[in-house]
């Protein structure tokens, strides 16, 4: 019978506490005591050396009532305010009260207090255990539900829905699975934003005074991430929450409403592949997209006009101003040529080309110009038909896209089409989740530009993104070729050299864009190049050059309260430089920042053997490393090594076996072998196993290996 476990967060109070449920702790004070008229939670008053010639004698009252409250861990009364003091891990938390009932202030017992102050804590507790996930300690979905409902109402921000599916089937390799991902979500959220779990591998995140805009970089950066850290299939639907509409004409709480739209961009976001997100806008807008299809009549108009044309040019103005009608009315002729659509104007030129529209172009806006005083600003958009592999039936498509290319110029721009344009409108649909129509995009621009940096390196995201590592190389390559942005191409490319295990050659690509010279925006990716290069020199077995770099990162991040994730690297660093003592004040620590890593417990096992720490503690630590990660072979290897030292032959024979199948694991489960059959006194197969450990070309074999084995078999 499986028994119930309550994460360890849900069986006391703790200071943090007391700011995420403080509207909730509030309420429950309200119910015990509810003549309230204000009430604070404060931290208690640090013991000064002489009092301050400032304070007036209320406040030298209640400074001596909270150092009372807190010294005797009870409640006390001064005049009209309850001071309730709460004890939370090491530290005090006081709840002051104010706007008593004269009546009640009369009537108050000590009994009453002390009895008051009692119950207040187990409701406290109650409430948390309500607010917080039994198994994964982050907030639960009750709590979400009353931050919306219960919460203020004007507040606003942006609620995420992470989906991270396990790969396996099985219950226990699918819970160790999701505590990586808390352990991974925290590290990438880093206390900037609320987690909460929803059941299911569904996580949430809450982005308060967040809007769309930020969900369009946030929510592929966490993507990006999580694929990074190998994740099987990552999913991100995002909405933002604003006040409460009243006009809708249906009788859905706020919470209902807001998960009603994050649930339908998430569903969109399952249907686009493995990895891949969508912002509620992009469904709610679709019609209004700045890219969506053109109405009817104006593809019945087109179709007409161009029907038997070879050679065209559409102009797209973005007015519909009466003024502005009659100077195209005035420069163009025709009035078939023009067609007014939604505060937008089209010309078509038959058999005209790239000069004559540009030309037509400048002389309708000066007209405009000369027409109009007001300083009303007209951008113009232009498409060519032919041009690339476009059809005709893309003409108003390719406008639109000039347009948008042209907002990012000055006032009164005349863009053609380019790809630049193509580069801007894939951008568009990558911010909005959608990876085909990007990379289609992207592709049209290559058609127009073959070589354009930019477009090589953004459709390299895309086809990493959907799993294509081998086409995302190419790209990167291709653009590392290229004047524009080499800097982020080299980057990509580390990264996906990275995923694909070419230590070495992601190395070389790190370096080289560290070498660039630094542009303005670098910053951040700057420092994640170095923390990467660090990790990647650990894993080449450069230990002192992994560990100067990731020092040095962790002592930048870790001035801000962050930078956790590289104690485990330099905890491996020191243990590859032999300094065993520095390696294990890494590892528990970095044990502190992620219990779940199985790297971490495992080789903080091994370390406990080779410090004599206790082979039984080591034991347990390689055993909870093989049952969190139970593929990994290197934790099997510390396992098996482990269970040598403690006597288990028979479990350390099974560790090992799965380690001699594999090419990079086996010099060293030849090894142990060998040990393992020392220690039972079977000298010849002890001999045995040794020479195969010193002819074994394995991808991992080292020198160290060969000379144990030659240590033994001289021996």
């Amino acid at each position: 019978m499986f028994g119930y476990s309550q994460h360890h967060l849900c069986r006391r109070l703790e200071r943090q506490d007391f700011i995420r449920f403080s509207f909730e702790f509030g309420r429950v004070i309200h119910e015990n005591i509810p003549t309230i008229d204000e009430l604070v939670f404060l931290d208690p008053p640090q013991p000064q050396p002489a009092a301050s010639l400032s304070e007036t004698k209320r406040e030298k009252e209640l400074r001596l009532g909270m150092e009372k409250a807190v010294q005797m861990e009870s409640p006390v009364l001064s005049r009209d305010i309850l001071i309730l003091p709460f004890v939370a891990d090491d530290t005090t938390v006081i709840a002051q009260v104010k706007g008593l009932d004269r009546y009640l202030v009369r009537k108050i017992g000590k009994d009453w207090l002390e009895g008051l102050s009692s119950l207040l804590i187990r409701e406290f507790l109650l409430v948390k255990r309500a607010c917080i996930d039994s198994l994964t300690g982050l907030l639960s979905s009750l709590h979400l539900e009353e931050y919306f409902d219960y919460g203020a109402k004007d507040r606003t921000g942006v609620l995420m829905l992470v989906t991270v599916y396990p790969k396996s089937s099985s219950f226990f390799q699918a819970k160790n699975y999701q505590h990586r991902t808390v352990s991974l979500l925290r590290a990438f959220v880093d206390d900037r934003f609320p987690l909460y779990y929803l059941g299911q591998s569904c996580f949430g995140i809450l982005c308060e005074k967040k809007d769309s805009v930020f969900a369009a970089e946030f929510a592929p950066s966490l993507v990006n991430f999580l694929k990074r850290e190998g994740c099987y299939r990552v999913h991100i639907g995002s909405a933002v929450f604003e006040n409460p509409s009243t006009d809708d004409g249906l009788s859905l709480s706020r919470s209902e409403e807001v998960m009603r739209k994050v649930w339908a961009a998430l569903h969109v976001a399952t249907k686009r592949g493995p990895f891949a997100f969508c912002h509620y806008s992009s469904i709610e807008n679709a019609a209004n997209h700045p890219l969506a299809p053109p109405a009817q009549p104006l593809v019945q108009w087109l179709q007409k006009a161009t029907h038997n044309l070879q050679k065209c040019a559409l102009l797209q103005f973005n007015t519909e101003n009466s003024l502005f009608v009659e100077s195209v009315r005035d420069c163009a002729g025709e009035e078939d040529k023009f067609f007014t659509d939604k505060k937008t104007v089209y010309l078509l030129l038959p058999d005209q080309g790239r000069k004559e529209a540009l030309k037509m172009g400048d002389m309708i806006l000066r007209h405009f110009d000369e027409k109009e005083h007001s300083g009303t600003a007209v951008n113009c958009g232009i498409s060519l038909y032919p041009s690339g592999d476009f059809k005709k039936s893309e003409l108003f498509l390719n406008c639109r896209k000039a347009l948008l290319h042209s907002h990012f110029l000055d006032p009164g721009a005349l863009i053609i089409c380019n790809a630049l344009s193509c580069n801007i409108a894939g951008d568009m649909y990558y911010g909005d989740g959608d990876l085909m129509l990007a990379v289609k995009e992207y592709k049209r621009g290559l058609i127009l530009d073959p070589g354009d940096g930019n477009l090589l390196n953004s459709l390299g995201v895309c086809y990493a993104q959907m799993n294509r590592h081998k086409a995302a190389v190419e790209c990167f390559h291709k653009a590392c070729n290229s004047k524009e942005d080499r800097f982020m191409a080299l980057y990509n490319l580390g990264l996906e050299q990275q995923i694909r295990n070419e230590h070495i050659a992601a190395i070389d690509s790190f370096m080289k864009a560290l070498d660039l010279p630094e542009q303005v925006g670098e910053e951040k990716t700057r420092k994640d190049i170095k923390f990467q290069l660090g990790v990647l020199c650990v894993e080449a077995h450069r230990y002192r050059a992994g560990f100067d770099l990731l020092q040095a990162w962790y002592k930048n991040e870790n001035e801000e309260g962050r930078g956790g994730k590289a104690l485990r690297y330099l905890g491996e660093a020191c243990f590859g430089l032999g300094e065993y003592r520095d390696a294990m004040k890494y590892l528990q620590q970095a044990m502190r920042y992620n219990e779940y890593d199985g790297d971490v417990l495992g080789l903080l096992g091994e370390m406990y053997l080779k410090e004599n720490e206790g082979d039984d503690i080591a034991l347990r630590f390689c055993e909870k490393a093989v049952e969190l990660n139970p593929d990994s072979l290197k934790l099997k290897l510390q396992l098996a090594k482990a269970q040598l030292q403690c006597g288990d032959y028979l479990g350390c024979r099974r560790s090992l076996q799965p380690c001699l199948r594999n090419k990079k694991t086996r010099p060293a489960a030849l090894l142990q072998r060998g040990l393992l059959a020392h220690e039972q006194g079977q000298k010849r197969t002890a001999e045995k196993w040794f020479k195969k450990a010193e002819s074994c070309p394995g991808q991992i074999s080292n020198s160290e290996i060969k000379k144990t084995a030659r240590y033994y078999l001289n021996k």
